[in-house]
């Protein structure tokens, strides 16, 4: 596997890969669109990126901008992933090297949630198997009358449910994505909200 020896060489391989990724979509993008994914508060970058910064600001929603350009990059890792595993490791290796300074292409990465291949899995693994080493404690505690103070109780049973929230949201962004579990857990924790609010209006009415 080839490596960086620039942030430019970083940058202009990860861009390569992102046009190509809109050309196949049938979306290319703008020569402006283009450049702007060179934008930088610090390091190299295009000579006239000041004239293109505000030529973006005048004709694009960055909002929009921003959102199409997270699409192009999940697509790009998701297709990269499936070939070999040099270009996969080296489009990783592009990402982390720009993480070292400010890109605004960076930032897009970041909003895309990309986590390499197995971090996920790894993670998943992780809290499961921290949830189930507590449940076993737990449960070995009240079979056998093992003396725990009442108060350690109650923190292992914190631990535990915490332990197995974070292992379902894990799982639940493994299956459906980033996007759509975070729809879900928001909606989810509105309507807890709502009926802990419920519950203690009640319990103050009584």
């Amino acid at each position: 596997m080839q490596a960086f020896h620039s942030g430019r060489e970083a940058k202009e391989f990860l861009i390569s890969e992102l046009v190509a990724e809109a050309q196949h979509e049938n979306a290319p993008l703008s020569e402006v669109e283009r450049k702007m994914l060179y934008f930088t508060e610090s390091g190299w970058t295009l000579p006239d990126m000041m004239e293109v910064s505000e030529d973006f600001d005048r004709e694009y929603d960055r909002v929009e901008y921003e959102q199409k350009i997270a699409r192009f990059v999940t697509k790009t890792d998701r297709r990269i992933r499936k070939s070999s595993g040099d270009d996969y490791d080296r489009w990783w290796v592009a990402i982390r090297f720009l993480q070292r300074e400010d890109h605004y292409i960076s930032v897009k990465i970041r909003l895309a949630g990309l986590r390499p291949r197995g971090d996920q899995l790894r993670v998943f693994v992780t809290g499961l198997g921290i949830a189930t080493c507590l449940l076993v404690w737990i449960f070995l505690g009240i079979k056998y009358n093992i003396p725990v103070p009442s108060r350690g109780n109650l923190e292992v049973f914190a631990w535990a449910v915490l332990c197995l929230i974070f292992v379902a949201y894990t799982l639940l962004r493994f299956i459906l994505g980033r996007k759509r579990s975070d729809e879900l857990t928001s909606k989810l924790v509105e309507k807890l909200v709502r009926i802990w609010q419920h519950v203690s209006g009640t319990t103050q009415l009584l």
